[in-house]
């Protein structure tokens, strides 16, 4: 019914101006972030990576928050980009102002065990499975168990070779 449809018409541009005002009220920074997740979320990483080391850059301080959100948001970039140096270096990052970020444990893992570095691999993996469940939760705690299993194996092989 028409009168449907103009409810509608009129719920847009409220939402527009709350989203305009949502990011009026965000710093140079926020904004550089959210620019570069809303890169992410469209399959552009290399645009992405540009907005989150923009943002690092403007930041000026690695242990804020902030900066350990792009940092994560960065190396997930670099992931799908198959850049594995870049997943460690931002993850290592990460876990020298938060030792514990089960995130950036298990990216770092990935990334070590892409590039066969699979003692270091093995290390991140055990360090999660070490920690609480109700800290990892259960599909990271999945994801690492299963990667101990198979990296136990390949550095049990390299042991034998």
């Amino acid at each position: 019914t028409p009168a449907r449809g103009g409810k509608k018409a009129r719920a847009e541009p409220r939402f527009e101006r709350q989203e305009k005002s949502r990011k009026a009220g965000l710093s140079r920074t926020e904004l550089l972030k959210e620019e570069g997740d809303t890169k992410y979320k469209a399959a552009q990483f290399e645009e992405a990576i540009d907005k989150y080391s923009k943002c690092l850059d403007a930041i000026g301080n690695s242990e804020s928050e902030l900066a350990i959100k792009c940092f994560l948001n960065r190396s997930a970039c670099y992931k799908q980009l198959s850049n594995f140096d870049g997943v460690i270096s931002d993850c290592t990052m990460v876990l020298e102002v938060d030792p514990n970020n089960v995130k950036s444990l298990v990216r770092r893992a990935q990334a070590f065990e892409a590039c066969e570095r699979y003692r270091y691999a093995l290390q991140d993996v055990r360090t999660v499975l070490q920690m609480p469940m109700d800290q990892v939760g259960s599909a990271n705690y999945q994801l690492a168990n299963g990667m101990q299993h198979r990296l136990n194996r390949v550095v049990q092989q390299l042991k034998n070779n």
